[in-house]
């Protein structure tokens, strides 16, 4: 395939990587809490240049992490996840995926 054929396709070394979460709130968290939590990882993502896309619910949060242009690296991946770690208070569970490529992994 030719280069300017897989950076279209993003294939080869245009390969962009992110990776999804699935964070499971307490049963008795109030609406207000899971937005101010949202508005916090938005802002972090914000300032490492990634963005989220996905959906939430009063109990459920998930999504796929990645940047507007390349790859999410391990080390920004582990940002997260330390960051879920310490926001978790309000959280039954979290789990961050492994990283993947964005328009071709699922």
């Amino acid at each position: 395939m030719k280069k300017r054929l897989r950076k279209k396709l993003h294939k080869g070394e245009f390969r962009e990587l992110g990776f999804s979460f699935d964070a499971q709130f307490k049963a008795d968290t109030e609406m207000q809490v899971v937005e101010a939590w949202l508005q916090e990882l938005a802002s972090l993502l914000n300032s490492h240049s990634l963005e989220m896309g996905g959906g939430w619910n009063s109990n459920v949060c998930g999504g796929f992490i990645t940047r507007e242009r390349g790859s999410v690296t391990p080390e920004e991946q582990d940002i997260v996840r330390k960051w879920f770690d310490e926001h978790g208070q309000n959280l039954e569970s979290v789990t961050v995926g492994e990283l993947k490529d964005a328009w071709y992994g699922w």
